[in-house]
């Protein structure tokens, strides 16, 4: 079999993700230019992996700093192509791209509903006790479920679905080299308190 062109996993997820964003209300606050597609790595078959991670660089309402058991903490800068970023969506190989189709449309779907209305590097907080995913994950689920379905539809018979059903062994017995945009998880920073006072 002839192997395929190279393919560029964060390109082609982000080229998925603008067609969510164009098509939707629920999500046409969020800016492409100041988020980033990245790919990280989990065991196949491994129990409790993940699938895929929104990572907010703002704290709660957009702060630059949080304060936690009394002492301040700011996310590190990230930018890409001379860009401040506000979040980093990280999908997780192989875990990921061995969901069925639908599956991995869900998983997109719900790390993109996780980024806050207002696009200030915060998360959509859906609650006080329970923030994240509010009193259940499926229920969190319900309130994209007749978009994700709509588009499953509207992508049928074009090349996203044919790249969506291709697991990962696939993807690289197809396309003669596989890459993406990798990044370390970026973690918060203790802040001197005293350079602020300067």
């Amino acid at each position: 079999m002839k192997q395929l062109p190279s393919i560029n996993l964060s390109e082609t997820l982000t080229h998925i993700i603008y067609e969510i964003i164009k098509g939707y209300p629920s999500f046409y606050h969020i800016d492409m230019n100041r988020a980033l597609v990245c790919l990280s790595s989990n065991r196949r078959g491994s129990r409790g992996g993940i699938y895929g991670k929104l990572v907010p660089l703002r704290f709660r309402d957009g702060s630059p700093l949080v304060r936690h058991h009394g002492k301040l903490y700011r996310m590190p800068p990230v930018t890409c192509e001379n860009r401040d970023l506000l979040y980093l969506i990280y999908f997780y190989m192989p875990r990921f791209f061995d969901l069925p189709m639908e599956e991995k449309v869900k998983v997109i779907f719900h790390e993109l509903f996780h980024i806050s209305p207002l696009f200030n590097g915060d998360i959509r907080r859906m609650g006080e006790g329970k923030a994240i995913h509010g009193h259940s994950r499926d229920h969190y689920n319900t309130h994209f479920e007749h978009e994700m379905s709509d588009f499953i539809k509207k992508i049928k018979g074009t090349p996203f679905t044919k790249f969506l059903q291709l697991n990962s062994r696939e993807l690289f017995c197809y396309f003669s080299r596989v890459t993406g945009t990798r990044m370390k998880l970026p973690r918060p920073l203790r802040v001197d308190t005293e350079q602020l006072k300067n």
